[in-house]
């Protein structure tokens, strides 16, 4: 099952630009195989461009949840590939709004 980072206070999945094997451009929940460390979850807050200043840059804010797989792939669909959009995962449903 994947791993994806939820920020505790507000239970926003972390989501980025990445690149598929075909190098082409996606925005998308960041998954790990595992449950990611300290040091992975620091490099995927600044791959999505946050910082430690920022409002939710604060790593101990942040904490691993896996995921089925069902429940990853509907958290990227209700992104729609729109980084205007973010997902969060609260009392155990995935909910999608707009910035």
């Amino acid at each position: 099952m994947p791993y994806a980072m939820r920020h505790s206070p507000t239970g926003t999945l972390l989501a980025c630009v990445q690149r598929n094997g075909y190098k082409l451009a996606y925005y998308g929940l960041l998954l790990w195989e595992n449950d990611p460390s300290p040091a992975q979850m620091s490099e995927g807050l600044a791959e999505a461009g946050i910082e430690p200043k920022d409002p939710a840059g604060n790593l101990a804010d942040w904490e691993p949840l896996m995921l089925s797989e069902h429940d990853a792939k509907m958290a990227n669909v209700k992104l729609r590939n729109d980084p205007a959009r973010v997902v969060a995962y609260r009392d155990g449903v995935i909910v999608a709004s707009h910035l």
